[in-house]
Order: structure tokens, then sequence, then C-alpha cells
């Protein structure tokens, strides 16, 4: 390829980077931008790679379009973080521990062995499963996992949904937050016969109007029962969000919840073996008044999801 040629195609490419970082810059509209806030990280390394091959080039309009657009993205990643500190933790928690796990099971992953093996060697006081099948259902039936303590609502779709607990549940129902037969679950927990509850959630992928929209009235219906019920509470689940966009900020803000991996921008949960798309859409929320003591992702099971597990201790 001819020098010319070189250029050419880095000039359709910073284009193409500024455009979709201008995008991402107007989330807070909605639809279709929401959709590249998601991929701030990989905008921010696209734009450094550019960056390197403008200053080779020595074209300065090409290296300050690339500065531009790395600070469309650097600027909103560095205020999610002063927003996460702002929410910082007591420095002590007195009261008890409690673990959580959401687990997307991929509703047509065959290899059910990874995931129950996780399951059993990760064991969690409370668990939410999304794309919880039949299939899935007759796997977990031929293990003994230390869940005596169910409520299932099973699809042959992605969104099946499961709350396992080794402790009673006082109260658990199904939920329709966005009016349109999606599942939720909701439950109330008794962990040393202190009620926590907790809220399962697994929206759709906004990649349509509609999508985003009922997405929407899930994190806010989610939110407002959080909100109600003055009890202590963790929501998790499938959230089809990520931490860069507007609607996690709400989110946070309306269910008075912070996030369990808050001090940790990059920790990419979905197609997290695959860069160019992997993305932090599967999540745990806590009390603000909690302690995490424990935030990890798991490794893979099969699933295009990893496992997620929190250990913390109530104030």
């Amino acid at each position: 390829m001819r020098f010319g040629d070189w250029t050419d195609a880095l000039r359709i490419l910073l284009i193409g980077l500024a455009a979709a970082s201008i995008a991402a810059a107007l989330a807070p509209l909605g639809w279709p931008f929401e959709l590249f806030a998601h991929f701030r990280w990989q905008l921010a390394a696209a734009g450094f790679a550019l960056l390197i091959a403008s200053v080779g080039l020595r074209k300065p309009w090409m290296v300050a379009l690339a500065l531009a657009s790395m600070a469309l993205q650097a600027v909103p990643l560095l205020l999610v973080q002063r927003s996460q500190a702002a929410a910082a933790p007591p420095s002590r928690c007195s009261g008890a521990e409690i673990t959580v796990a959401t687990v997307n099971l991929q509703f047509d992953n065959t290899d059910h062995e990874a995931a129950i093996a996780w399951l059993r060697q990760n064991p969690a006081d409370v668990v939410v499963l999304q794309e919880v099948t039949q299939g899935w259902v007759d796997a977990f039936k031929q293990v003994e996992l230390p869940y005596p303590y169910a409520s299932l609502a099973v699809r042959e779709d992605p969104y099946g949904i499961a709350l396992l607990s080794r402790w009673p549940i006082a109260d658990v129902q199904p939920a329709d937050f966005a009016g349109d037969g999606l599942p939720s679950v909701v439950g109330v927990v008794l962990v040393d016969r202190k009620a926590l509850q907790v809220v399962g959630l697994h929206t759709h992928w906004p990649v349509l109007p509609a999508l985003l929209q009922s997405r929407d009235r899930v994190l806010e219906g989610a939110a407002a029962r959080v909100a109600a019920t003055g009890i202590d509470s963790v929501v998790l689940g499938d959230l089809n969000l990520t931490p860069y966009a507007p609607a996690f900020a709400r989110l946070l803000e309306q269910s008075g919840l912070r996030d369990a991996f808050g001090d940790r921008l990059w920790r990419p949960t979905w197609q997290a073996g695959l860069w160019p798309l992997a993305l932090p859409i599967d999540h745990v929320l806590v009390p603000v008044s909690s302690c995490v003591l424990r935030a990890e992702i798991g490794p893979s099971i099969g699933s295009d999801h990893r496992p997620v597990l929190v250990k913390l201790r109530r104030s």
C-alpha cells in the first residue's frame, strides 16, 4: 500500500472515531447514542493507536482529532470514578457477612458441568440465575447444591430467572417492572433473622429504542422498589448496562445503592475473552452502609457471561 493510501485510510478511521466519540458524548439523549457510550474503553484505545499513527505521519490535524476523541472518552470515565468515590462505604461494618452471586447461564449453553462446578466451588448465600431453561433445571436436579430455598421462572428463551438461597425466603414474588412480560424476581431473605431484599434482574439489550425503554422501565421499577421498602437491599443480575452510561448513574441515585465494583473501571463480564466486545454488564449493587469484603468475576463457564460473586458485611 502506498503512503498516500495509508494516509487516506487513517483519515477515514479518524473521522469514524470522532463520529463515534461524539455519539458517545450524546448518550444522555438516549438511543442510539447510548450504544456508543458502552464502548468507551475501546474507543479510547482506538484513539491512542490512531494518535501514534498520526504522530508518525506528522499530521497535526490528525493528532489533534485523535487527542480530542480520547478526551471525549477519558472525561466521562473519570467522572464515573469520582461518582463512585463519593459513595464510599463506611470504614467499618459490624453486621453479619453475606455472599451473593449472579450467574447468566446462557439458555443454549450445553456445558452444564462448568456452571455447576463453579457454584459448588464458590458457595454463596444467595444466587440469582439468568437464562434458566428446563434443561438447566434438570441438570441442577442431578447434583446436590446447598440451596434448599428457591423460586424459579423457567422459560425456553433467554429470560428465565431463578432465586436460590441457603437462608429462608420470607417472601418471594415475580415482578414485571416493565409491564411487558419480562420476569424479574424479588425476594426477602432472612439472613440470621435479619431481612435482606434481593432484586434479581435480566433486562433487554438496548439495541432498539423500544428495548432500551423496556430496560429503563425495569431499572426504574427496581430502584423504586428498593427505595420504598426501607430495608437493606441488593440488586443484581444481567442489567445490559455498563457503568459508563447515564442510565447507570440514574439507577444508583434512584435506588440509593452503590456499585460493589465501584473501585474498578475495567471489569468485563460479557465477552470477557474478546477485548473489542468485552463489556461490564453483570452487576451487584449493595447498600451504601455495607462493606464489600470480596468482589470478583469468575472464569468462563461456557456462557457468554462470566459469573460475579460479592461478599459483603452489613452495617
